[in-house]
């Protein structure tokens, strides 16, 4: 029989990782723990920037709806002042205004005021 080169190598018993394990499952377990408590605060941080911007949208909301109320009275008033400058631009209507607020009359007119019918006059603003 020839001899070969080839040597077995002595064979050692297989060990179990079952020592091992527990200690790789701690550090496993603690890996786990510290990157859901990081998701944990990084949701709790997004939820608050959430709502925070929710809010400033919300009084936002609030001040545009103030704004558009007071353009439209705003308007309102523009379309009034406009009419009345153009009846003021009008001779009929501005000798009226005239007789009625400073109670000028006409030659031969005689003027008569009546109680109540004063304080309307000038408690108008006209």
């Amino acid at each position: 029989m020839e001899q070969t080169k080839i040597k077995r190598m002595p064979q050692r018993p297989l060990t179990t990782p079952r020592a091992d394990q527990p200690k790789l499952s701690r550090i496993h377990k603690l890996r786990l723990r510290l990157l859901l408590g990081i998701l944990v605060v990084i949701l709790a941080f997004g939820g608050w920037q959430l709502h925070r911007v929710q809010t400033q949208i919300a009084q936002s909301q609030v001040q545009v709806d103030h704004a558009k109320s007071q353009l439209k009275s705003v308007e309102a008033k523009k379309q009034a002042l406009k009419v009345q400058v153009d009846q003021l631009h009008n001779d009929d209507y501005l000798a009226k205004l005239v007789r009625q607020k400073y109670l000028v009359s006409k030659s031969g007119e005689v003027i008569f005021e009546l109680p109540g019918t004063a304080s309307k006059l000038t408690g108008n603003g006209n």
